[in-house]
């Protein structure tokens, strides 16, 4: 795609068990762990997020850190501080657009982050856009990935959605191993090689 030339990177930030890379049971995510959220808004403050409609339906709302860009034919709105689009491809150049406009709606000329811009991970100078589910927009981002923040579950979870694995192309590296309510999981950093 065209835009990988226009100093845009893809991540990954995912969640999934370690065993069978489960992230979601009957439209939810199957487990709970407090800290997980923490992270989360770490990672993905002052960044355009890209998600699916059931998973922006799990969230339900604008998130006041970062811009969520959802993914979906069927939906006509979304909440203030949302962006809508009907393909991956086309939220990722829509992002471009905005990021050329300074983070502006180019239309109406909206400041769409609030908060402090940090959407450039440290020293690349790349745009960084992150996924964030679902299982459908993970398969169409992770060819297109640099980088995949992952959180590891060691725990067991039944499940009907799953992250795709990554091909031999990409180097692990666990940068903490952690446990909260009673779950050990790992967080993990995989780049391309």
């Amino acid at each position: 795609m065209i835009f990988l030339k226009r100093n845009i990177s893809i991540s990954l930030l995912v969640a999934y068990t370690a065993k069978d890379r489960v992230i979601g049971a009957q439209g939810k995510i199957p487990w709970f762990i407090p800290s997980e959220r923490d992270r989360f808004k770490s990672i993905c403050r002052g960044k355009y997020v890209i998600i699916g409609r059931k998973s922006f339906e799990e969230i339900g709302k604008a998130l006041s850190y970062c811009t969520l860009v959802v993914i979906s034919k069927s939906l006509k709105s979304v909440p203030e501080g949302c962006l809508l689009c009907k393909s991956f491809k086309k939220a990722v150049k829509m992002i471009y657009k905005l990021e050329k406009a300074g983070g502006k709606n180019p239309s109406c000329g909206k400041d769409l982050i609030s908060g402090e811009k940090s959407s450039k991970p440290s020293g690349s100078g790349k745009t960084e856009i992150l996924v964030a589910g679902g299982e459908e927009i993970y398969r169409k981002a992770l060819p297109l990935a640099d980088r995949i923040y992952a959180t590891e579950i060691k725990k067991e979870f039944a499940g009907d959605k799953f992250f795709p694995s990554p091909d031999g192309r990409w180097e692990k590296k666990t940068e903490k191993e952690c446990s909260d309510g009673g779950i050990d999981y790992d967080y993990v950093l995989f780049t391309k090689g």
